[in-house]
């Protein structure tokens, strides 16, 4: 289901910015317009967390969430066919709501289904979430291969129209594996979870409010990330643009598909083979260390991506194959942060919590993106040039970094993320885990 759904989504993603162009919006406006999009869609987890934990239990809340997102895509397809901005924004305001409200639910739903599923319950879930990342980015490749091709061929409508029959699709997977699935009954009695984030924020001491302060004060500084990594779907897909695309045969949309592709090759590289091979030589792999080298590769895509744009805006005219190597250094980055961060979030969350501490976890994308619409609306007001923005994104993470340095050290005593060695068959574990997102 999560390959598909996931299809979707990037899939609607991918031609969003160039789609709000057509409708005659600024290039600034274009791009505040996607990252406002993808804020809705990051920041509804809160909404789609509480009735999941409290109220409708992860099978319900996925189920009812994705009809409104299922109806947003379609509402999009017509609003496309008449190049209406009024009803875009509607349509997009369901499907922010819909995908949202199951985004913090399928991954805590899927690593349900491990406990007990398997003999050391720790490693499963670490082995979960990677393959978990890479059926994300396995829809993601074929979104942004397919969906810019239809855009090309035969206009907007009918490419948008694509992510929104896949996502019928994965809901009716869904639907059919129901009698198999692990169903954990919503949370009864406590404080609750709103409750229980705001005595977090009040310095209360009980168990949950501890829990989720730590977590928090970790994820706080999360959303300059976010704001850099968001900007591959926006402003890079306008510089794709200007450049020379071998005559039209590549279109721009569709070098998104380098993120995707190069976290299905990088992900076991790093995995299997320089985690390892680092805690073999004395280097540490825990969570901050990954997070914080994760920061610094951002920078340096946006360093690589700035001085690209000055080619770029000098009237140059640059093969958009140079767009690879900051593609190369943001997948990295990526892999580093934001894999790190979804199991750091999973593992540390009160059990009958985890989807309100990955709606938390989302939401730290949400503000980043509301960070990135507002700078490009700011830029776009004062006139601020593109490769100037570009290098103030890789100063601004530059010095996230030192900051969450200090801030996660202590809140990362004794987890660990690095890889373990089980006594088990590490094919036999994996093949479980594989078996239990099939079923998902």
């Amino acid at each position: 289901m999560e390959g598909m759904e996931r299809f979707s989504y990037y899939g609607f993603r991918a031609i969003l910015t160039l789609y709000f162009v057509s409708l005659n919006m600024r290039e600034s406006s274009a791009a505040a317009g996607f990252m406002f999009t993808s804020a809705l869609a990051y920041a509804a987890p809160l909404v789609g967390a509480w009735l999941s934990d409290e109220r409708w239990g992860r099978y319900a809340t996925i189920m009812r969430f994705g009809g409104v997102y299922a109806v947003g895509l379609w509402v999009l397809v017509a609003a496309a066919a008449v190049a209406s901005l009024p009803w875009t924004v509607v349509a997009l305001v369901f499907v922010g709501l819909g995908t949202g409200g199951i985004k913090p639910c399928v991954s805590t739903f899927g690593a349900d289904q491990i406990d007990g599923a398997v003999g050391d319950a720790s490693e499963a879930t670490r082995r979960y979430f990677a393959v978990f990342y890479a059926s994300i980015n396995l829809g993601s490749v074929f979104s942004y291969l397919l969906v810019p091709a239809m855009r090309a061929i035969f206009g907007y409508a009918a490419a948008f129209a694509v992510p929104a029959v896949l996502l019928a699709a994965a809901l009716a997977v869904f639907i059919g594996g129901r009698r198999k699935y692990t169903m954990l009954p919503p949370r009864e009695g406590g404080v609750g979870v709103p409750a229980a984030i705001w005595r977090a924020c009040c310095n209360k001491n009980d168990d949950d409010a501890r829990e989720l302060r730590s977590i928090g004060e970790v994820m706080v500084l999360l959303p300059v990330f976010w704001m850099l990594y968001d900007q591959q779907g926006s402003i890079w897909v306008v510089q794709a643009s200007e450049m020379k695309n071998f005559n039209g045969k590549l279109q721009p949309e569709t070098m998104g598909v380098i993120n995707p592709v190069l976290i299905l090759l990088l992900l076991p590289v790093f995995e299997k083979g320089i985690y390892p091979a680092l805690e073999r030589r004395g280097v540490s792999t825990r969570a901050p260390w990954r997070m914080c080298a994760g920061m610094i590769v951002a920078a340096a895509a946006f360093v690589v991506a700035g001085f690209l744009d000055l080619r770029v805006n000098s009237g140059e005219r640059v093969n958009i194959l140079w767009q690879l190597p900051q593609l190369f250094l943001i997948t990295v980055a990526e892999i580093l942060v934001s894999v790190t961060g979804l199991e750091y979030s999973y593992e540390k969350a009160p059990e009958a919590m985890r989807a309100s501490v990955s709606a938390l976890y989302l939401l730290t994308t949400a503000v980043g993106d509301l960070m990135g619409g507002f700078l490009f609306v700011a830029a776009g007001h004062l006139g601020v040039s593109r490769p100037a923005v570009l290098f103030l994104c890789a100063v601004l993470v530059l010095l996230t970094a030192v900051a969450f340095r200090v801030i996660a050290r202590k809140h990362f005593d004794g987890f660990e993320t690095k890889p373990v060695q089980t006594e088990e068959d590490p094919a036999e574990e994996l093949q479980a885990v594989e078996n239990v997102l099939l079923r998902g």
